[in-house]
């Protein structure tokens, strides 16, 4: 077992410094062992360790020597806490000087969070955190540090696309311990947990420049802002509940805010932030909570994020659109688009989901935010009403102005027939009443039409020759469809939802989806597996294998050709549960989908897995 053990640490070693297609060189086999040995087995001292080398090129001896000789003598045989806090000492002390305030800076966030790479890089950038020279973007840039803090093992990545971007992120217990020593040593972040914390930083002699409250330290109201208080840049609250919101008028340095308080009802008053001169990152997220805003915030000149999410918000500043450096916009539940909102083309990120009851003038005005790489958008579509089927096709010719879009989800709630045809209006066409000039976004990576129920796939989605990401809801999936979306050459992963198929089989074809990795066919209507049929050649890429549909419309069989999909690995199977049905009937369907897949895995030459549960 210890001989096992000891194999496995040298994979894990060897596949993190030099790949896992190579091996170790003969001249560093010696050394490694003695690293290894002071690693003394766990998982966590190997990786980070091994990242450490891998960063360094070219490898020297005399490199590695000096990493072996810090780590200590009485690890191998009796590691301790304060041996382990060593190694990722060593780890944090060779990280280079740009990435370490960028490192500390997730103390921040509570312990296991799971936190956002668009939410930690924007936050870098309003800290003055990232540097750019030469004309980079920024937030490239900061896109950069995250992704090499990944690499060097100090973060977890979270959630990974299907195209393999990480884009959340978490921090080891122990990597959390030593971030906040280091703060604390640095007085980089002060956190408190309770009132007894805010007591002693109130009355601490050090300055504090970043706040992270957690749990209850909000509890009591001070009475005044103590001088220690007074140069806070950044502040982030997560509380379950409070009491009062932090005195933000006196915060007059505050570049960064961010209050979370997901199960909190009440008021989050945030009146007093239109004197905070330097606020440059602001997000609420206070789902249940009525959020009050100043009414004019045109003083925040150097406002870059502004997400506000909650059901219940008073109107938003007519003045927003006066913010020249906002670059990232996410508007809460039912506000609509602000007026003048043409004269806000620094905007690259834009959410909002009331647009029903936005102007024309707006709608139209989103065709001037050419800066724009997210929209996230959706409208009430009434077509018998010639002023809101003049709406839909301003909002499609704005769209299709949007040059550098690269994901676009969009939300119309909508009889399907007339869906069909108003998102046809974005290919233009010299029969079109609704003559429109511009083909779809070029650049598109993502498009996500989930909420759209449409009887068939817009013909000019085939024209997306970047998309890798795609998500409908469709009510029919005919042969001529799977065609369009099959020659898509970047399309990774696809979502068919809402399917009801007809008689007709639906055959994947030999040469189509050619990098297709993920895919998921979803029917509230009808058993799809009866309906599936994969030709040899087609998917070839093909990992992974999602089906949901009503138990009662299974038809015992799985779909035709599996076996031909080369480089399937898991197959899940969901099953819709109705209410008022005995649960052993579902629980025997259950079980005889569970034998019919797992029958033809068996056969399959990778012998994918199966999992089949009911949802």
């Amino acid at each position: 077992m210890k001989q096992l053990e000891e194999q496995d640490s040298r994979r894990l070693f060897v596949n993190r410094v030099f790949g896992p297609e190579n091996v170790c060189p003969t001249q560093f086999k010696e050394i490694s062992d003695e690293i290894l040995k002071k690693c003394g087995g766990l998982p966590l001292a190997i990786i980070t360790i091994a990242s450490l080398l891998a960063s360094h090129e070219p490898r020297t001896l005399r490199e590695w020597e000096c990493i072996k000789n810090s780590l200590g003598s009485k690890f191998a045989t009796k590691p301790t806490l304060e041996e382990m806090r060593g190694i990722l000492n060593l780890s944090y002390m060779h990280l280079p000087v740009r990435l370490r305030p960028c490192f500390l800076y997730l103390g921040m966030y509570p312990e296991d969070s799971d936190i956002m790479r668009s939410e930690l890089v924007w936050q870098w950038i309003a800290e003055g955190l990232v540097c750019s020279s030469h004309g980079v973007d920024l937030e490239d840039v900061a896109i950069s540090y995250f992704n090499e803090l990944i690499d060097k093992s100090l973060i977890q990545p979270g959630i990974t696309t299907t195209c393999g971007e990480v884009v959340s992120c978490r921090v080891h217990d122990m990597l959390l311990d030593l971030i906040l020593s280091k703060s604390t040593e640095d007085n980089f972040i002060s956190v408190a947990y309770n009132c007894e914390d805010m007591a002693r930083l109130h009355s601490c002699e050090h300055k504090v420049r970043r706040l992270s409250l957690q749990s209850s330290a909000g509890g009591g109201k001070s009475k005044a802002l103590a001088t220690s208080m007074s140069q806070i840049r950044s502040c982030c609250a997560w509380f379950a509940d409070f009491k009062y919101t932090p005195p933000l008028s006196q915060f007059k340095y505050l570049r960064v805010l961010l209050f979370e308080f997901p199960y909190r009802k009440g008021i989050v008053d945030l009146t007093a932030i239109g004197h905070l001169f330097l606020l440059r990152y602001l997000k609420v997220y206070a789902i249940y909570s009525e959020i009050l805003l100043p009414a004019e915030i045109q003083g925040l000149v150097h406002l870059e994020t502004l997400e506000l999410v909650s059901l219940s918000i008073q109107d938003i500043p007519s003045d927003i659109t006066r913010l020249a450096n906002l670059f990232h916009l996410r508007l809460p539940e039912g506000a609509v688009l602000p007026k003048g909102i043409q004269n806000m083309n620094s905007l690259r990120t834009l959410h909002c989901s009331g647009m029903a009851e936005s102007s024309l003038e707006d709608i139209k005005g989103l065709s001037k935010l050419t800066n724009l790489k997210e929209l996230d958008i959706g409208i009430c579509v009434r077509v018998d009403e010639c002023s809101t089927l003049e709406d839909v096709d301003a909002l499609v010719s704005s769209i299709g102005m949007l040059r550098d879009l690269k994901i676009l989800v969009l939300v119309l709630d909508c009889d399907s027939d007339d869906l069909d045809y108003l998102l046809d209006q974005l290919k233009h066409g010299p029969n079109s009443p609704l003559y429109t000039l511009h083909d779809p976004p070029p650049c598109l990576e993502v498009l996500d039409l989930e909420k759209c129920n449409l009887n068939r796939v817009p013909r000019w989605i085939g024209e997306l020759r970047c998309l890798q990401i795609l998500s409908l809801h469709l009510l029919q999936l005919p042969s001529s469809d799977v065609r369009v979306l099959g020659e898509l050459p970047s399309l990774v992963e696809a979502d068919f939802l809402g399917l009801y198929v007809s008689q007709d089989m639906v055959i994947f074809s030999t040469g189509l989806f050619p990098v297709l990795e993920n895919v998921k066919f979803w029917s509230n209507e009808q058993d799809v597996t009866a309906y599936l049929s994969f030709e040899a050649g087609a998917m070839p890429k093909l990992q992974s294998l999602i089906l949901g549909f009503s138990w009662k419309e299974w038809m015992g069989a799985s779909p035709v050709g599996m076996e031909c999909l080369p480089c399937l690995q898991e197959i899940e199977v969901h099953l819709q549960e109705s209410r008022n049905v005995e649960s052993a009937d579902v629980d025997d369907v259950l079980a005889d989908v569970e034998s019919a897949f797992k029958s033809t895995a068996s056969v399959h030459p990778r012998h994918p897995s199966v999992k089949v549960m009911k949802y």
